[in-house]
């Protein structure tokens, strides 16, 4: 598949800023080279430490152009490669961002799942506290005084039992009675 845009030296560009800015440095590189003798190695140190020294390119068409002086002045041999300074080359910023809000996402959800569980455990400790007080409660309760009150309720029955024989035996006494003559 291929996409058309933003391609700029070949290179095709993710997004609208990085594609405005290698085309800046494109039309830049072509200025320097038209103005300037590349091919006199001197020359070419001299641009090269002022472009390195102000960190002038940012996209991959300005680190090329300044690879391409590098070898130009390497092979020249007026300059070893241990005293010449390196192409600065900085983070790929949208990368970053882009992981720093994914793991600022995370982060968040790692802290709602830490609360989360924390306001569980909590809970699950009163629970079990509510649970153990009740166990306590069935186990160390004075049962006497409910079997007191128990045998309360059932003599009270008990009498109100024979009160009621007592009296059906006079009225079956008083039957016979009537019931002989």
């Amino acid at each position: 598949m291929r996409e058309k845009g933003r391609i700029t030296g070949g290179y095709l560009f993710s997004s609208d800023k990085d594609y405005s800015d290698a085309n800046e440095e494109q039309e830049s590189i072509h200025i320097l080279r038209a103005k300037t003798d590349l091919s006199n190695p001197r020359t070419a140190l001299k641009l090269y430490n002022k472009l390195v020294e102000n960190r002038t390119f940012h996209t991959v068409i300005g680190f090329v152009f300044l690879k391409e002086l590098q070898d130009t002045i390497l092979n020249s041999g007026i300059v070893k490669a241990e005293e010449l300074d390196g192409i600065y080359i900085p983070a790929q910023a949208g990368n970053n961002e882009v992981n720093a809000s994914v793991l600022e996402k995370y982060k968040l959800l790692t802290e709602r799942q830490k609360v989360r569980g924390r306001n569980s455990r909590i809970i699950n400790l009163f629970l079990v506290f509510t649970i153990f007080i009740m166990i306590m409660i069935a186990l160390y309760t004075d049962k006497t005084k409910y079997a007191e009150l128990e045998n309360k309720v059932i003599d009270r029955y008990s009498v109100w039992e024979e009160e009621l024989n007592n009296r059906e035996q006079r009225l079956m006494k008083r039957e016979e009675a009537l019931e002989q003559p």
